[in-house]
């Protein structure tokens, strides 16, 4: 009989060595993936952040153990795309490095590359360009530049991190970083290209929204954004009272704050593509461990700038990058997590390495018992530790500490509601690998009414 949780899934030991050539990498070394699928083998490509100015691409056949391949432009940027940018520009363009990358299948059965050629950090002289390929692999030929910013810092976005969605028959692309809020600009989905045709010069030309699209986040503090379209969304009342109503929704995820310090995913949502999304955010992680004070352990630092990917037999995912030591910068790994959503419509994810896991039907008895927990909250410069004494009782109660702190319910396949106090949360349960504890478990992830989250981990089976 299949087992309920997920066996040991072997990852591969994260590779630590700054200098460790590509053929070792594994997960390491990925910033800003954003992930495809293509003949039952799933791809990451990423920003390249080991000096190279180029993507990076790796292939996994189960999204757990990941190989590095190679890059999508083997012999660098295209000539004519600096031909175009000195044409945008007027002059000899300053941009050097390729940044964020999303790979799309085209309606012409190719794959569409969508990135960012930008300047140095901090600078908003950037482009956002399409290349395509007959092979997701690449090589990629460079098709048209899309969008063109710079020389008006803090006053128009910085043309980076595009990410594509659609919404029925029509195509569109998020973008944006900090200055200038995120961007949704309308594309032509036969040919990828702007729905309005501008090109070249015309680029420069017209009112802001003309050039860059609208503005739907108006943020200084908000990068790396991509949309997930839910259709037919179940939302209930609180603990699953009545039936539930029924809609779409557009959820919009982006990273926030201090990339090497204290940056968090954050979510928004909207019944429109291209508006309407809800302001304030909900928070949806932070640095954290699920080790205790003292124990050693691999840590979850600045993760961000994530993808939101669903495979083709319908499981969800959240794809970012992440440290595993608090504190360092510098070494980046792919880290790919199970999603899902609550009850009250809101994307949530499995704070633990996916593992093979998929969402099921959780039964009332798994819930009841012990969890260890990880409180967020508006603070997001310092780790947070994993604590203890967090239980879910038979008759409903939650105990922290031996003392009810509140109530719980199960409902629908797997939406968790809960009490802490006077807050409400939440949530959804899934099946998980507790690397900790090193065994499967189950884990809650909840958001509260204030909207912060609580990460929930129990030994089970």
């Amino acid at each position: 009989m299949r087992s309920l949780y997920p066996q040991d899934p072997h990852f591969t030991p994260l590779v630590t060595d700054i200098n460790a050539p590509a053929a070792q990498w594994g997960e390491f070394s990925a910033h800003d993936p954003s992930l495809i699928e293509e003949g039952g083998v799933f791809y990451a490509f990423s920003t390249g952040n080991r000096g190279e100015n180029n993507y990076q691409i790796r292939r996994s056949a189960d999204l757990i153990h990941w190989e590095y391949v190679g890059q999508p432009f083997p012999q660098g940027i295209p000539a004519e795309a600096t031909r175009e940018l000195e044409a945008a520009y007027g002059a000899a363009p300053r941009n050097f490095t390729l940044w964020a990358p999303d790979v799309v299948r085209g309606a012409d059965g190719r794959f569409w590359l969508y990135g960012c050629y930008t300047a140095v950090f901090g600078d908003n002289y950037s482009v956002i360009f399409l290349a395509r390929a007959e092979e997701v692999c690449g090589p990629y030929e460079y098709a048209a530049t899309l969008v063109v910013s710079g020389g008006r810092w803090g006053r128009t976005p910085n043309a980076i991190d595009p990410q594509i969605f659609y919404d029925g028959d029509r195509m569109y692309m998020t973008y944006g970083s900090f200055f200038g809020g995120i961007r949704i600009l309308e594309l032509d989905p036969a040919t990828g290209l702007r729905k309005d045709g501008r090109q070249g010069a015309a680029l420069r030309r017209g009112t802001d929204a003309a050039r860059y699209g609208k503005c739907v986040l108006y943020t200084e503090n908000a990068e790396g954004s991509v949309v997930h379209v839910a259709r037919s969304l179940p939302l209930w009342l609180p603990f699953g009272e009545g039936s539930p109503s029924y809609a779409d929704r557009f959820i919009l995820m982006a990273s926030c704050d201090n990339l090497a310090k204290d940056y968090s995913m954050r979510e928004w949502s909207s019944d429109k593509p291209d508006r309407g999304y809800e302001v304030p955010s909900v928070k949806l992680s932070s640095s954290c461990t699920w080790r205790r004070e003292r124990e050693k352990g691999p840590d979850f630092f600045a993760p961000g700038h994530n993808d939101i990917f669903t495979s083709s037999d319908g499981r969800m995912f959240v794809a970012c990058h992440n440290r595993i030591r608090y504190g360092d910068a510098r070494r980046h790994y792919l880290l790919v997590m199970l999603a899902a959503f609550n009850g009250a419509g809101q994307l949530v994810f499995s704070f633990n390495r996916y593992a093979g896991e998929r969402l099921r039907k959780i039964s009332r008895g798994e819930l009841v018992g012990d969890f260890s927990y990880i409180p967020l909250d508006a603070e997001g410069s310092k780790l947070v530790h994993a604590r203890g004494g967090l239980s879910f009782a038979e008759d409903g109660s939650v105990l922290l500490n031996g003392e009810r702190a509140g109530r719980w319910g199960l409902y629908g396949d797997y939406f968790v509601d809960f009490t802490l106090g006077s807050e409400l949360y939440r949530g959804a349960a899934m099946p998980a690998w507790l690397e900790r504890e090193g065994c499967g478990g189950i884990t809650i992830s909840a958001i509260g009414a204030g909207g912060y989250p609580v990460y929930l981990n129990g030994v089970r089976g």
